[in-house]
Parts: structure tokens; sequence; C-alpha cells
């Protein structure tokens, strides 16, 4: 209580005993007392309801933030014109894998080391900038702006082409340690650029001009086009999601390019590869289809890449996909964003004295890097996997993954690939 209400509160109190002392000698009636009584009590609470006033003022003035805790404390202001996060990830990696020949690796790696800040200002455009640690180098990952024109934003800066609904999908929410292949092999990556994206009642489209990257480069030789339109809906629990997607890209003056790719374990060789050849563009096309239903997922892609030889009116083809099958045996589903899978909400997290959430699955997985007509012989690679997942909480989960190569034409001809893999995720 203020003393400006405490003086007031003290002179009313003084003038209601000073009608009362001064009744009996000027005679004045219980009625006009009563009248004279009412209005100090009225004068009184008008008095505080103004003090009431200036204090909340006072108070909302001095303490304009907001916390909430998403993995780690977004800060905002209460207007929400204003929003920052620290983000971050850590995926630490044990790998072991054997060949025909024995065992080729044993080893451990941090998969990705990044931190970085996200947020948002003046309400409209955010922002996001990401570096990544590991492997003992320093690479700028996501670092681009977002004016956001409800239901159209455009996007500058380095981010990924819109290419691949797995590619668009987050590592820290993809269902195996490794994405399919193809993304790999066929060069899908963040690239400098701008795009306009457009979302709304289930259709996204996104296209953009891509040109260098943050490491450097960005002559007109590195330019790309990219776009990717998704349609998703939902027949009563079932969510089913649609897309395609196309890149074209004038490659490096040199006019040399090669398409390779690993076993399913980064920390293995690569034993499909086409070795460099002349090209000066190449194209990628890709298709999507997804479906949720309940704890029980299935995804598949397909893809190719298509080269233009220099010199000849003749193009390389190559191609690859993958299809899997995933389930929640603790009733979790996967979550699903304007065409791409997110964070799984955990129903009973390990914290709360839950079993956390368990999630198995399977898939098959085929690169095909030869082109018999041309004489381009990368080899095929085809690969079963199998991958448990542990969600301690949203924010932490254990993966393990067991997959089984087997090699056909290339320099690899008859190789057969066992790789074991084990991950711990945290992010925030």
């Amino acid at each position: 209580m203020s003393y400006r209400f405490k003086k007031a509160s003290l002179a009313a109190a003084t003038a209601i005993t000073g009608a009362l002392l001064a009744a009996p000698a000027s005679a004045q009636t219980v009625e006009e007392l009563q009248k004279q009584i009412n209005a100090l009590q009225q004068q009184v609470n008008e008095m505080k309801t103004k003090q009431d006033q200036e204090g909340k003022k006072q108070s909302d003035s001095g303490s304009d933030l907001k916390v909430k805790w998403k993995g780690a404390p977004e800060l905002s202001s209460k207007d929400g014109k204003f929003k920052m996060k620290v983000r971050g990830r850590l995926l630490m990696d044990y790998g072991n894998v054997s060949d025909n020949s024995g065992t080729v690796v044993d080893d451990t790696e941090f998969r990705a080391a990044r931190l970085g800040v996200e947020g948002v200002v003046f309400k409209d455009v955010k922002y996001k900038f990401e570096i990544d640690f590991a492997g003992n180098e320093v690479t700028v990952q996501d670092a681009y702006l977002s004016w956001d024109l409800k239901p159209v934003s455009v996007d500058i800066g380095q981010y990924k082409t819109p290419n691949s609904l797995e590619e668009q999908t987050s590592s820290r929410y993809i269902t195996f340690m490794e994405r399919g292949s193809f993304t790999d092999a066929f060069s899908l990556a963040r690239q400098t650029g701008i795009a306009v994206n457009y979302a709304d009642n289930g259709l996204t489209f996104k296209a953009g001009l891509f040109q260098g990257n943050a490491g450097g480069g960005g002559e007109v030789n590195d330019r790309a086009y990219a776009a990717r339109a998704t349609y998703s809906t939902k027949f009563e629990d079932v969510l089913v999601h649609m897309g395609a997607s196309i890149r074209y890209r004038e490659l490096d003056e040199a006019g040399s390019v090669r398409y390779r790719q690993r076993p399913h374990n980064h920390q293995a060789g690569r034993y499909v590869n086409t070795g460099n050849f002349d090209a000066d563009s190449d194209t990628f096309y890709g298709v999507e289809l997804a479906g949720v239903m309940g704890p029980f997922s299935a995804q598949a892609e397909w893809a190719w890449q298509s080269a233009s030889l220099i010199g000849s009116d003749d193009s390389a083809t190559f191609n690859g996909g993958y299809v899997d099958l995933s389930y929640f045996i603790t009733g979790e589903s996967r979550s699903y964003k304007k065409g791409a899978f997110g964070r799984v909400k955990v129903a009973n997290p390990v914290f709360e004295g839950g079993m956390g959430a368990w999630q198995v699955a399977v898939r098959y997985d085929t690169i095909d890097l030869s082109d018999d007509d041309l004489a381009i012989l990368g080899g095929k690679q085809e690969t079963f996997i199998v991958g448990v997942n542990w969600h301690l909480n949203d924010y932490a989960r254990f993966m393990a993954n067991y997959s089984s190569s087997d090699i056909e034409g290339g320099s690899d001809d008859g190789e057969n690939i066992d790789a074991w893999g084990l991950r711990f995720q945290v992010d925030w």
C-alpha cells in the first residue's frame, strides 16, 4: 500500500470520527450522519481502485518477459512480437561395419554437434542460425531469415533445397540413423538462396533459386532451381501425405561430376561410386508417399537423377528409393506438419516414472548408380534395415540400427556389408 493511499485512508477515518463526535452538538440526525459516512467510503473505494490500476501498470511495464521451456528456455515479449531461443543438438554414434574382407570399422563419432539460435523479430520476421562442430570442423548449417505473410512466406539465406520428404524432416525426427541412400548420393543439401513458400489447408509449395553456400563459392555454374509440392489429408484417423519435387543444377564449369554412397552407417566406406565423368548439368526428380494411423506409420520415396553429358545428346540416368514401416509399441504417433514429420510426444516419459516411447521399424533401401548403355558402372546397393528407437522423453532418445547391404556391379561387385549402429541423441 502506498504512502498516498495510507494518508487518504487516515484522513477519511479522521473525518468519520469527527462527524461522530460532532453529531450531538449539531443535532444531526442519524440519517445525515450515515450519508456522510457513505460518501467518505465511496471516496476511499475510488482511491483504492485507482491505486490498484497504477500498481498493475507499473508491474506490466517492469516485467515484459515470458519464459516457456521447449527443451531450452524460449524468451518472448508478452505481446508475442519478439522471441528468442538457444537451440542445439548432440548426436553421438557408435558404429561397427564389416564386409567380406573382415572388420572395416569399429569406432565412435559425433554425427552432429550443433549450437545456434532462432527467434522472431516484430512477429512476422523469423530467423535461424546454427553451427555444427562435428568432425573437429566448424560449418554453418541453417542461416536464414523468413518473412511470414501467412499463408505465404519468403526465405532468404542458407537452408536445404526443397526436395524429398526425408530430407525435409530434421535428423532429430527421422526413423533411422541415416536417411535414404539417394538423398546423399544425389547431393541434396543446403545452399544459399531465396525461396517462396505457401502452406494452407494441407497443401504446401516451395520454389527457389540457389547459388553457392556459406562455405564459399557461388559461381554461376553452381546455380540450382528447386521446387516441391505436397498435399496431406485425413481419412478418419488416417493421415495421408503425397508429394513430388524437382531440382535442376548447373554443374561446376570443370565439367566433372560424381555420385556415390555408403551402406547405412556414416563411418563406412563407399561401395557404389560412378567415379568422375563429364556433365554440365543434372536434374533430380522425386516422388513421396506416407501414411500415419495411430502408432503405425508407412513411408516411401523414389528418385531419379539425370546428368547431361558434355559433348553429347545423351544423359546418364540413376535411381534409388526406399520403403519402410514403423510402429510405436507404447502407443505414440509420429507428428506431422506442413509436409514433414516432427517431434514425437512421449506419453509416459522416463523422468516421470514411465517407460518412455518404444518404436520398431524396418526398411528396404536401394540405390543404382550404373548406366550400362553409357558404360558408367557405379554399382547397385540393396539394403535391409531393422531399427529400434527408445524415446526417454520428447527431447532425448536412443537408436539402434542393423543393416545388411549387397553390392551388385561396380568395383565392389559381390560385397556384403553388415553394419551395426548405436546413437544417443539430445536436442534443445
